[in-house]
C-alpha cells in the first residue's frame, strides 16, 4: 500500500513515521521540514533558532513522550517565564501578586474581577460558550474597563484586525488549559539547542520530496506529482487545498491568520529577565520574546529577540516586503532602547496559513480524519486536539490519531 502525505509539519512527519511501519509512505513539503517549527541557522554563531518563537507546557504529553522516544529528553529543560506589559514605553512586570497590585493602568476591583475570572475558567465548560463573541463575553462578565484597557490590546495582537470574530470559547478554553502558573511566572519548557533536533530525529528515514504536491483523483487512487497512491493524508493548510477536492471531500470554509515575525540577534536585550511583553500602544508589532530571558545566553552569544505580528493573507501588514518590514521593526526597537547599532542581523518570517481564527461557531468546524473522498485523510490545525489553540502537541496527537484511522481502514493493524 502507498500513502501519499502532503506537509511536513509535526502532524505530517508523525503520521508517516507511524504509517512508515505498514506502507509505502512519501512526504510531499512545499517548503521546509517542521512546518511552523523550522528553523534558521545561524551560520556565523553557529546555533539554530525557530522562525516562530516556541515553547511547550507540562501538560503537552504527546510532544514529552515523543522526545522521550527520540532520545531527546536530556535536552528538555523547565524555566519560569516572566512576561510583561509596555505602556507609553515603560515595561511593567506582571507576575507575582506584589507586581500585579504594582500595575498602575487597572483599578484594584478590575483586578479582583481578572484573577476571579482565571479561577472560574478552569471549572467551566467553554464549549458552551462558542456562540459568543470574546468582546461581548468579556464585556459581559468584566466590565468595559477590562476590556478595553487589559484584553483588546492581548486580542488585537493575537488575532489582529479579525479580533471580533473570534469566539468567548477561545478564551476561556484557553485560559483554563494553558495556564500554569507559578508565583513569579509560567513555567514552560524548551528542547536546548532548539526543536530543530526535533524535526530532524523525527524526519529520519522519512521519504521527503520538497515539492508543492497536486493531488488529483484517478479511479480508486489518488494521482500526486505524477505517482499513484492508494490513500492520502493532507495535513497542510485547507486555504491551500484545491478548492474542488475540499468541497468533494465536504471541508469547510475556514478562515486562517497569517504570522508575521522578525527574529532579532542583538548585542543588548530589552529587559534583564522578562520573557514575554505584551504591547498596550498600537505598533506593528504585538508582543515582544526575548528568547534569551528564558533560555541561556552563552547558548547563542547575542540576545535572540521576537517582535511578533499577525495579520491576514491579504492584509497590509504580510504583503509588505520584507525589506520595508525590516526598517519598520527597527525603528520601532528604538522606543525601547535598542539602536540600530546594537542589531547584529534581522530575519522576518511570514507564515501565510499560521492558523485558523477561532471564530464564532468555530467548534462546528473542526475537521474529522475522514471526508467524504474515500482514501483521503485530513488532519492538523483543524483537528479537535488543536482547539483551543494550535501546538505541538496537538498537532503530534492529530498525526498519530489519523494514522491509526489509515491503518484501520486499510487493515494494516
Amino acid at each position: 500500500m502507498r500513502v501519499a502525505v502532503i506537509g511536513a509539519g509535526l502532524t505530517g512527519l508523525t503520521c508517516a513515521r507511524l504509517l512508515g511501519e505498514y506502507a509505502d509512505v512519501k512526504v510531499f513539503e512545499s517548503e521546509s521540514a517542521g512546518g511552523l517549527l523550522s528553523s534558521y541557522y545561524n551560520s556565523e554563531r553557529g546555533y539554530w533558532i525557530e522562525k516562530f518563537y516556541h515553547h511547550c507546557f507540562r501538560n503537552d504529553e504527546h510532544l514529552i513522550e515523543l522526545i522521550r522516544d527520540l532520545r531527546l529528553s536530556g535536552k528538555l529543560v523547565w524555566r519560569i517565564a516572566r512576561t510583561g506589559v509596555a505602556v507609553d514605553g515603560r515595561i511593567y512586570p506582571l507576575n507575582t501578586p506584589f507586581e500585579i497590585l504594582r500595575y498602575p493602568y487597572m483599578r484594584l476591583m478590575d483586578k479582583v474581577r481578572l484573577a476571579r475570572f482565571t479561577l472560574r475558567a478552569k471549572k467551566r465548560n467553554f464549549i458552551d460558550f462558542d456562540d459568543v463573541g470574546v468582546v461581548e463575553g468579556i464585556r459581559d462578565e468584566l466590565g468595559d474597563e477590562l476590556l478595553n484597557d487589559f484584553f483588546l490590546p492581548l486580542l488585537k495582537s493575537k488575532f489582529g484586525e479579525n479580533y471580533e470574530r473570534v469566539s468567548y470559547a477561545w478564551l476561556l478554553a484557553r485560559v483554563s488549559i494553558r495556564s500554569n502558573r507559578r508565583y513569579s511566572g509560567e513555567e514552560l519548557g524548551y528542547l536546548k539547542g532548539g526543536f530543530q533536533q526535533l524535526v530532524e530525529r523525527l524526519a529520519e528515514g522519512v521519504d521527503i520530496a520538497f515539492s508543492k504536491a497536486a493531488i488529483a483523483k484517478a479511479g480508486e487512487k489518488f494521482a500526486v506529482m505524477g505517482e499513484r497512491f492508494d490513500a492520502v493524508v493532507y495535513t497542510a493548510p485547507l486555504p491551500a487545498l484545491d478548492r474542488e477536492l475540499r468541497r468533494a471531500a465536504g471541508l469547510p470554509e475556514t478562515k486562517y491568520q497569517s504570522s508575521v515575525c522578525a527574529l532579532i540577534g542583538a548585542e543588548e536585550g530589552i529587559t534583564e529577565d522578562i520573557y514575554w511583553i505584551n504591547l498596550k500602544n498600537p505598533s506593528i508589532f504585538g508582543a515582544i520574546i526575548e528568547h534569551t530571558n528564558f533560555m541561556d545566553f552563552e547558548d547563542y552569544g547575542e540576545h535572540v529577540i521576537y517582535l511578533a505580528s499577525y495579520s491576514t493573507p491579504e492584509g497590509q501588514l504580510f504583503n509588505t516586503s520584507n525589506d520595508k518590514l525590516e526598517k519598520l521593526y527597527m525603528k520601532e526597537l528604538e522606543r525601547f532602547g535598542i539602536g540600530s547599532e546594537s542589531i547584529n542581523w534581522i530575519r522576518v518570517f511570514k507564515a501565510r496559513f499560521s492558523g485558523p481564527i477561532y471564530e464564532k461557531g468555530y467548534l462546528r468546524k473542526i475537521t474529522d480524519y475522514r471526508t467524504r473522498v474515500k482514501g483521503f485523510y485530513v488532519a492538523g490545525m483543524t483537528s479537535r486536539h488543536n482547539y483551543p489553540e494550535r501546538s505541538m502537541n496537538g498537532s503530534i496527537r492529530s498525526g498519530i490519531e489519523v494514522a491509526k484511522v489509515v491503518m484501520e481502514d486499510f487493515g494494516l493493524v
